[in-house]
């Protein structure tokens, strides 16, 4: 599959403004890449812009639901139409186990991988080192 998975980090980025992570998703947007993400992505990204925009800390947005319901996040959803969405399903349990075991990916990063692999992607554009030792993929640092 060609493509590129995009992780949480490049959209949050593209978010606050950071050119490189815009100036990819505007590539993707053209269609000169292909852009993947997958369910992991879509929740960090959402929980985190959720937590940017109130200034709470995840104990206080969970205890405050009146303040999640005011948050505007369509805007944010929206940029989920850019990407075609890869889904990680209950067969991919034991890679993801794999992907923690072999490489020491905390558990969103290993699902992460466990998808790159089970579709075939072998190419990632993060902010996250830690993608780096894992050696089906080629990161693309931004």
């Amino acid at each position: 599959m060609n493509g590129v998975f995009t992780d949480s980090n490049v959209i949050l980025n593209h978010l606050r403004d950071d050119k490189r992570s815009t100036e990819m998703l505007k590539k993707i947007q053209s269609g000169e890449i292909k852009g993947y993400v997958n369910q992991i992505v879509f929740s960090e990204v959402l929980y985190t812009y959720m937590k940017y925009v109130t200034k709470e800390k995840s104990y206080g947005l969970k205890k405050n639901p009146e303040k999640i319901k005011d948050i505007k996040i369509g805007d944010t959803v929206a940029l989920f139409d850019l990407f075609e969405f890869l889904h990680f399903d209950d067969s991919m349990l034991g890679l993801t186990e794999e992907m923690i075991t072999t490489y020491g990916l905390l558990p969103n990063d290993a699902l992460i991988a466990a998808t790159c692999k089970s579709y075939g992607i072998r190419d990632i554009a993060t902010f996250d080192n830690d993608f780096k030792r894992v050696d089906f993929l080629n990161v693309w640092r931004l």
